[in-house]
């Protein structure tokens, strides 16, 4: 992996999570299928995650290249712009779901979506260079959004049948679709991605071995995108039936899962210039 990246990993996993798990709760909320109490916990948890990514692209140098990965440094400025906005709208979010009333607290949350898919296309274009499109790597990291985003947000939802039993149970059923849909166009774009070449290859890739066999490539497809896809099917499944436990333990595993496998995925970017 390449060590000078770490940071750039780190930032796109958490404006991920972040944007991803403000745009699934604030879909929720809208359609009144969540409680009050579920898009306060989501708020509390999103703010602190961006507040995280704001503070690394703050204080990592402007540059345009790390350790032989190019970076279109141009995107800097307004990725930082964006996560500010990403950052206020997820405080008004914070202090509408705690103090206000649905509308506003939706009207928010919709602002803090908007900013989120906003850093993510930023974010995109700042690691675009070396990839075989900026078209490829938008997508891959807005899809990555949905998939972590997702996950948590699912997960989360789950824990609130073990304190109301009586709630409905098509909220997790279709929360376990929106991860299980995410991670399949994630694979999509995963094989796309590992059969188009770079545009410019990392200094890097000329130190590591080809990609089908390098192990890290298989544990982000296996543990990445399969086991999560058996997962987010079990899943659904089981809140079909009210196992709503069972339901919430296989999202659990699910998050881990997809954790790793974004881990993976941008380990394997910053060192191959590859979009899987």
């Amino acid at each position: 992996m390449n060590v000078a990246a770490l940071p750039y990993t780190l930032l796109i996993m958490l404006i991920e999570l972040a944007a991803g798990g403000v745009a699934v709760s604030t879909y929720f909320d809208a359609r009144r299928m969540v409680t009050r109490g579920y898009v306060q916990t989501g708020a509390l948890v999103n703010l602190p995650l961006a507040l995280a990514g704001l503070t690394i692209v703050l204080t990592v140098p402007a540059t345009s290249d790390v350790d032989g990965y190019a970076l279109a440094s141009g995107w800097l400025l307004p990725l930082r712009a964006s996560l500010l906005a990403l950052v206020a709208s997820l405080a008004a979010h914070l202090v509408a779901s705690f103090a206000l009333g649905a509308g506003p607290r939706v009207f928010a949350g919709a602002l803090a979506s908007a900013s989120g898919v906003a850093s993510l296309v930023c974010l995109g274009g700042l690691v675009s260079a070396p990839t075989w499109s900026l078209a490829g790597s938008l997508a891959s990291l807005v899809v990555g959004g949905a998939v972590l985003g997702g996950a948590l947000m699912a997960m989360s939802w789950g824990h609130w049948y073990l304190t109301n039993s009586g709630l409905p149970k098509e909220p997790l059923e279709q929360m376990s679709l929106l991860v299980l849909g995410a991670v399949i166009v994630s694979g999509v774009l995963t094989m796309l991605g590992a059969a188009m070449p770079p545009r410019v290859e990392p200094v890097a890739s000329s130190v590591t071995v080809a990609l089908v066999a390098n192990p890290a490539f298989w544990l982000r497809v296996g543990v990445g995108l399969v086991f999560p896809v058996v997962l987010a099917t079990l899943a659904w499944k089981a809140a079909a039936v009210r196992g709503m436990m069972s339901a919430t333990g296989l999202l659990y595993v699910a998050l881990g899962c997809v954790l790793a496998g974004e881990l993976m995925a941008r380990g394997l970017l910053f060192t191959t210039g590859l979009l899987v």
